[in-house]
Formats: structure tokens, sequence, C-alpha cells
């Protein structure tokens, strides 16, 4: 924050302690993501005066980065009298050259050839002048979109009917998470546009395959033997074999998911308990935990990979914080689960 202008008087100098008031206009300068970061802030929005009033609803605004070109009819001339909001639809926010950011009041300043602007128009701006040659180059900012926070309260009380109706058992939730999402497109929390874009195409795929992939390993028989192995190891420890249970849940929904891990190891959990004699209920548990408690790799569980690639995480990471993770799950629950459900 470079200044803050209440009424008359500007304060350039800001400390910790400066109060701000409703109404104050504050001045900023830095990295032009940071614009995206402030835009998404409740109580703040774009000041209103002079060249900084558009045309249009604010959240069907964007950020634009556009450099302008040596034919642009708006060389040699302030963006003021250029009248550069009436000839774009567009409010320059900022203008960098020579990578710089010039300062003073934006109307003033006279633009040259290869400045770059840091624009707010309508998100039909880059569609309509990226070929015109008053530009050499329009992109787009990531995640410029306002955030309308006036739809929150319906958003919640959508979120929580779902939950409602999914824990009543009155629907599924799949069920009710599809009408929640029906919902949220008739309230008008969310736009078609911005549904589409946001589905992870990538992730429903691996999710697909892993699907598919624990189905082959169960049809070959690989887990099956291998499970069928540990209960000889077993014998006739019921402790023993509830290691060997979680333990091999474990391994197999860091790889194949944890719907498929639970599908391969239940029944196997389940005929090893009536082997020993012994209750069904703690190997369940055993089986239920292990495979919800999957940390170690990036491809376990669909969260998991969601933040894989947004969070710039390598799969090193995973193993380096979710096994130690693990075997603190691990040890928890082996001591627990016998002591709650008794063999």
């Amino acid at each position: 924050m470079v200044e803050i202008v209440r009424a008359d008087q500007i304060f350039p100098v800001i400390s910790p302690h400066t109060m701000i008031h409703s109404g104050d206009h504050l001045v900023f300068a830095g990295a032009v993501e940071s614009v995206v970061e402030l835009r998404r802030i409740k109580g703040l929005v774009v000041a209103t005066k002079q060249l900084f009033k558009l045309d249009g609803q604010q959240h069907e605004r964007r950020l634009f980065e556009a450099v302008v070109s040596a034919e642009s009819p708006v060389i040699g001339i302030n963006i003021r009298k250029a009248r550069f909001r009436h000839r774009y639809n567009a409010v320059v926010l900022s203008v960098s050259r020579n990578g710089q950011r010039i300062k003073g009041k934006v109307g003033d300043i006279c633009l040259q050839p290869g400045d770059t602007l840091l624009i707010e128009a309508e998100k039909g701006f880059l569609f309509k002048y990226r070929n015109s040659r008053d530009f050499l180059l329009i992109s787009k900012l990531e995640n410029s979109s306002h955030v309308r926070h006036e739809h929150a309260p319906r958003a919640i009380i959508i979120m929580l009917l779902m939950l409602m109706l999914a824990m009543s058992g009155l629907l599924s939730i799949l069920q009710a998470a599809l009408l929640a999402a029906g919902a949220m497109l008739l309230t008008g929390c969310l736009t078609i546009d911005n549904a589409q874009k946001n589905i992870d195409y990538p992730v429903l795929l691996v999710i697909a395959c892993a699907f598919g992939l624990g189905a082959a390993v169960q049809k070959v028989g690989l887990a099956t033997m291998i499970a069928e192995q540990a209960l000889l190891l077993a014998g006739d420890n019921p402790w023993f074999l509830l290691i060997l249970i979680y333990l091999i849940t474990s391994i197999l929904t860091e790889i194949i998911t944890n719907n498929a891990a639970a599908i391969i190891m239940f029944p196997i959990a389940i005929s090893g308990a009536n082997a020993l004699a012994v209750s069904e209920t703690p190997f369940a548990v055993a089986v239920m935990i292990a495979a919800s408690a999957s940390f170690i790799t990036p491809i376990g569980y669909q969260t998991n990979l969601m933040v894989y690639g947004p969070g710039g995480y390598q799969f090193s990471d995973y193993v380096k914080l979710g096994l130690p993770l693990s075997l603190l799950t691990a040890s928890t629950a082996l001591w627990l689960i016998p002591q709650i459900w008794a063999f």
C-alpha cells in the first residue's frame, strides 16, 4: 500500500497501526498478480471515480494485460484525452514501461509503443481485440474474476441442505450433490461457463483408470494370492492377522485407490476372521481405516491427486510427510481397535 486518500487528505506513510475507514481510497503498487488477490477480498472494490468507472456489472469484469502497438491510435496521447474507456470500454489500472511501473495519475500518462497496460474490462475484451492492430498482445490474468460475496449465504444454505439430504438417507451422496449443483446454477451462485471450466477432466480420467486397475488386480487374483499368503503367516494369532490385514490394505490403497482396496480386502478379512473363529468386526474396521488412510502417494486418493499439480508438489513430498503420518495412524488404530472391538 503506497498511500491512503481520505476526502481531501493524503496519508503517504502507512504504518501497521493506521486505521482504514469506510470510503478510503487505497493506492497500491506491486506485482500485477497482487491485484487479483486484492480484488477477491470482501469489502475492497475498484475505485469508481474519474477513469475508474466501467459500464456493466462488476462480476462480469476481468483483468487483462495488453501491450500497445506502434499503430495504435492512442500513441502520444494521454489516457484521459484518448478516451480509453469509451474507445475500448476498459479501464487502465496501471502502466508499465521498460519493466517499471509509471508513477503518477494514470489519466495523465502518455502512451508509447511497447507500454504494458493492466486493464479491467468485460470478459469479451480478449475475443474482441485479440486481432486488433491497437495491441501487440493481450492476455487474460488467471483467476481474475470477481468473487460475488453476496451469493455466499445461499451457497451455504444449499450446501447444508445437501448434507442433510445425504445424512438423512433420503438421497444418496451422488444424488444430493447433483441436486446441489443444479441449485447452484439456478440461483446464480455458479454460471454454466465456470462450471464447465472447473471440471478437472485429467483427474476424473485418472480416478476412472484407478478403478479399472483395481478391478484388473482383483480379476487376475494377484491381490487375493498376496492376502492368502498373509493369512498363512498369521497362523492362529488374531493380533498378527489384524496387523497383516491393515498393512496389506494400506499398501493396496496407495496403489489402486481406497475403494478398490476395500473391495478386495473386505471378503478376505472376513474369511480370515471366520477361519480363526473370532469376531469379524475388528478386521472390518481395520480395512475401513487402512483404506481411508492414504497419505504416501498422490495417486492413492482423489484429493491427493487434486492438489498435486496446483500445489507444485513432487511425488517425494507425499512420501516424506505421508509415511510418518501413515505410521502414526496405523499404530494408533491397531492399538485402539482390539480394545474397542474385542476379538
